[in-house]
């Protein structure tokens, strides 16, 4: 009973619990930090998307496919496209990320 009573070891304790707590909120801002990377990465794959699909639009060339090479050299996926207007407008995904863009003459 008197070992009991005694705080021999606590601060170890107290050590692993505080690295631990550590360690998860490292792993939470890197989860966070990774999502808003992907979201961003989304949107730049879809502004340069849309826009190659308006130059080949314009230059009478595939406006899809041209968007959707695009984007995968933008490390994402085309998943909508669309001539509205005379405007181009795309979605990208990323991871789960999305975005939508529209480039045009206008």
């Amino acid at each position: 009973m008197k070992r009991l009573l005694r705080d021999d070891g606590s601060a170890t304790v107290t050590s692993a619990g505080i690295i631990a707590a550590v360690a998860v909120l490292a792993l939470a801002v890197a989860a966070v930090v990774a999502g808003v990377a992907d979201s961003h990465r989304a949107r730049v794959a879809a502004d340069l998307a849309a826009v190659a699909g308006a130059t080949a639009y314009y230059a009478g060339a595939d406006t899809c496919a041209a968007a959707a090479r695009t984007a995968e050299l933008n490390g994402a996926q085309l998943h909508g496209c669309e001539v509205a207007g005379g405007d181009v407008v795309v979605g990208a995904a990323r991871g789960r990320a999305t975005a939508n863009a529209r480039a045009g003459p206008g």
